[in-house]
């Protein structure tokens, strides 16, 4: 499912309680998982797109296009991976000044 991603987001995944969260939560939504590392390795590329000021619409989008994910789970998956990852960015909404498109 996520394997065109996995292209586009290489990072090391290790397995541990955060990584098992994500995974079973995003499982628990009905993302069917078919590859734990890219999952993991596509949740941490999305801090690393809010890192570089990209709106969390646009990375949703990006994952519609690059995975077999629906909005609806696209938007969700960000939604996690911010939680998980990157709590800092979880009161950002795709509509900060400044946002890349």
């Amino acid at each position: 499912m996520l394997s065109v991603a996995a292209m586009l987001f290489m990072a090391p995944a290790s397995a541990d309680t955060t990584d098992d969260t994500v995974i079973s939560t995003l499982a628990n939504q009905g993302i069917v998982i078919t590859d734990r590392d890219t999952t993991i390795a596509t949740a941490h590329q999305v801090c690393d797109g809010l890192d570089k000021h990209y709106k969390s619409a646009v990375l949703a989008v990006r994952l519609v296009r690059d995975t077999d994910l629906s909005l609806s789970q696209s938007s969700y998956f960000i939604g996690v991976a911010m939680s998980a990852y990157c709590p800092q960015y979880k009161a950002r909404t795709g509509s900060t000044p400044g946002s890349r498109s």
